[in-house]
């Protein structure tokens, strides 16, 4: 065992947690060692300073390359803020000169009760565990798990002993892994091997080491299962249930019906979601977004996690005010310290929105830029939050230099503001608030990743068939597509949709519905100078009789110049296309 005189080898940069000693390992007493887990040994360990009890979980390692790897992975977990995820609160790489190892020590919060222990203690009463308490966690882990999804971070080892118990009524994820150690194959079989009981939670996916946010939902289902059946089935009985339910998911119908007949509570609502939850492709599992519809937004659960319950509030006003009334930088701390509940967020952005210029301190710092941006995707079925967030953006881009849509841009802002508009098409303020959003992103930022601008055409279609006649809709989603035909793979993608359809069919139609709104017509004819300046797309323009289009603005709108510009540029690429014999070479017109 790895104690707190092991010699440290010398630290690679960056290897380290923030705030950590010289010697890591000398500020700790270790006290006692916890049941060895897959990965490695487990040391309960006491702060020598403040006294403080923590767990480090030590893993052992091959050589400086695999522990420095999995130590790469790792680091971004420091920087996860939420009232239900237990962070690591320190990791480093540590040498023990009497055995010649070399280990990965993941310092994580100590908890002497987590979901096991009530399972194990409920089990040997025979008793059924509360509903209301249930639903209560339950709602907490979902809002952990779905945070860590938006984030696209797998928890790979969800298990009841990894969700710990800081109160009666409060739990905690802990414990996240990262794709490096739960690959390892010789380790996993020197551990896991030796306990199947550790293995039973993991997915079918997972046992070749193959991980997904799906392979989460099955471990969180076979956690949901072994709660639910506690009361009628030991242990032994529930591992083999879970390791049958790989190979044989009808086994789950006789436990739904056992359930049924023993009167469990909620036994409808797991009855419905389980199914979805275990199956064995993961394709074919539900996401996490859907286990809280079945839950909470459709079904009758109720947590006191305020983002699944999204009208409860947690903290007073009053409070709130209090201790939103410093700086920027005090701001970002309430935000961060109180990240799972809504209305404080809600209310720290209207603080931001309402502060001149000179109290902003522009230009931003990036943790506040990161904070708003994972603000709008922890709470994103609030929509009073994602509306609040897109309009501080929209003001702090109108006012920063494009240093700030590319930080805007590295937090995740444009996936998120894609995947929001593929899921709220039906409401208009959020659309607006999208489309506003993807313009100052296009028109200010270099757009690094251009691999998901290919969705925004199809999006931007879907919202322009949803709201046909909204000149407001219209004119923000042709100035997008305009945008978007600077880039030459998005413009094709403008032109040619998914499923074949065409995107120009839809410009056609989007004039024809508001030829009398000026700013409309403007951006459709930019949107088609840009196009036509493509010698791949001019052929699309010409067969899908774009030309009497374009005649037609020419002549209606003689009074504005730039529109009569747009169309003679237009024009005379698309007569040019359709010369018989284009002299050889000719230049592109512009």
């Amino acid at each position: 065992m790895l104690g707190p005189g092991s010699d440290r080898r010398r630290p690679t940069q960056g290897e380290r947690g923030p705030g950590s000693p010289g010697e890591p390992m000398e500020k700790y007493q270790v006290l006692y060692q916890l049941n060895p887990g897959a990965l490695g040994v487990n040391l309960v360990v006491e702060e020598m300073e403040t006294k403080v009890k923590h767990v480090i979980k030590q893993v052992e390692c091959m050589d400086d390359h695999y522990a420095s790897q999995a130590l790469e992975e790792l680091m971004p977990l420091l920087k996860l803020r939420h009232t239900h995820i237990s962070v690591y609160q320190e990791l480093f790489i540590t040498w023990n000169g009497e055995i010649s190892s070399l280990y990965l020590c993941l310092v994580m919060e100590f908890n002497e009760l987590s979901f096991q222990e009530v399972i194990e203690d409920k089990r040997k009463a025979k008793e059924i565990i509360d509903s209301e308490w249930m639903q209560n966690v339950l709602g907490q882990v979902l809002d952990a798990l779905e945070y860590l999804h938006h984030l696209d971070i797998i928890h790979r080892n969800l298990k009841p002993s990894n969700i710990i118990l800081i109160s009666s009524d409060h739990c905690k994820l802990q414990d996240l892994s990262s794709n490096v150690l739960m690959t390892d194959k010789a380790k996993w079989n020197i551990r896991a091997e030796e306990d199947p009981f550790r293995k039973s939670w993991m997915a079918p996916e997972a046992l070749n080491f193959s991980f997904s946010h799906k392979s989460d939902i099955w471990s969180l289902g076979c956690i949901i299962l072994d709660m639910t059946s506690c009361s009628f089935m030991d242990g032994t009985e529930a591992m083999h249930l879970r390791k049958s339910l790989r190979q044989s998911p009808g086994s789950l119908k006789a436990i739904l019906k056992t359930m049924e007949e023993k009167q469990i509570p909620d036994v409808e609502t797991f009855g419905n979601l389980l199914p979805l939850m275990l199956q064995i492709d993961p394709s074919d599992r539900i996401t996490i977004k859907d286990v809280v519809h079945i839950t909470f937004v459709s079904g009758s659960f109720k947590s006191s996690c305020v983002s699944l319950t999204l009208h409860r509030q947690m903290v007073p006003a009053s409070i709130t005010d209090m201790l939103l009334e410093g700086n920027v930088a005090s701001i970002l701390e309430v935000m961060q310290k109180f990240s799972g509940w809504p209305e404080v967020q809600l209310r720290a952005m209207k603080r931001l929105l309402k502060m001149p210029a000179d109290q902003l301190g522009l230009p931003w710092p990036p943790e506040l830029v990161e904070v708003v941006v994972t603000t709008m995707q922890l709470h994103d079925r609030v929509l009073d939050v994602q509306l609040c967030a897109c309009s501080l953006l929209l003001h702090l881009l109108g006012q920063e230099s494009e240093s700030l849509s590319d930080e805007l841009q590295k937090a995740g802002l444009l996936e998120h503001i894609l995947e929001h508009l593929n899921s709220s098409l039906e409401s208009r303020d959020v659309c607006a608030s999208g489309l506003g959003l993807l313009w100052a992103l296009l028109l200010d930022g270099i757009i690094v990743n251009k691999a998901p601008l290919e969705k925004v055409p199809d999006l931007i279609s879907q919202v322009l068939a949803t709201y046909p006649a909204d000149g407001e809709m219209a004119e923000a989603s042709c100035g997008v597509f305009w945008l978007l035909s600077l880039l030459e793979l998005a413009a094709f993608k403008v032109v040619v949709q998914e499923e074949g359809g065409s995107g120009l069919s839809l410009i056609k139609e989007t004039y024809q519905l508001h030829r009398d709104n000026p700013e409309v017509v403007e951006n459709v004819g930019m949107l088609l100078v840009h196009l036509a300046s493509y010698e791949e797309i001019l052929p699309e323009l010409v067969s899908s009789g774009m030309k009497a289009l374009v005649q037609e603005i020419k002549e209606r709108f003689t009074s504005s110049l730039e529109l009569v510009s747009y169309a003679k540029k237009v024009l005379l690429r698309l007569e040019a296309a359709t010369s018989p014999s284009p002299p050889c070479g000719e230049a592109a017109q512009p």
